[in-house]
């Protein structure tokens, strides 16, 4: 039997034990299609996520209540949306839902002066298990992470 949405009182999926296999899913996935980030106020993310991080507003999404999500697309082609839900918003308070990449070192450097010439505060230049990092809150303060695209051997996995 396929889990539903509806299996679950709080509208998330169920799924039991996953059985360890060597074969490959001979299903693929092409791509990230999109990101959903929940928050407090739809508008207020916006306008942080356009003016600090350089989204590109494409769609908002209203019911009788008023604006209730938008969604972005960054210049790469990358969506993300925003969508209302104050309880979970709080919930991942402090947590990084979404890395961005960068090239290398000097453009993580790059978005540190960015950032504190914007007054936008954010975390000290990090080393993580995939390469440096800075950290950013959003107004509802989770975390985006600024990432250096370094990825891991096969020994490191």
């Amino acid at each position: 039997m396929t889990p539903h949405a509806d299996d679950d009182p709080a509208g998330g999926l169920v799924n039991g034990p996953v059985s360890e296999s060597s074969e490959r899913p001979s299903v693929v996935a092409d791509g990230l299609h999109n990101v959903r980030i929940p928050v407090r106020d739809p508008w207020t993310s916006r306008d942080w996520y356009t003016v600090v991080l350089g989204f590109v507003p494409v769609l908002d999404l209203e019911d009788e209540q008023g604006v209730v999500g938008v969604v972005l697309r960054h210049p790469r082609g990358f969506v993300i949306g925003l969508h209302q839900d104050p309880a979970r918003a709080q919930a991942l308070r402090g947590f990084a839902v979404l890395g961005l990449t960068v090239a290398d070192m000097a453009q993580l450097r790059q978005w540190a002066d960015y950032l504190d010439g914007r007054g936008v505060a954010h975390s000290a230049l990090s080393e993580g298990h995939l390469g440096s990092y800075i950290d950013v809150a959003d107004p509802d303060g989770i975390l985006v992470r600024l990432h250096t695209g370094v990825a891991p051997d096969a020994e490191e996995a």
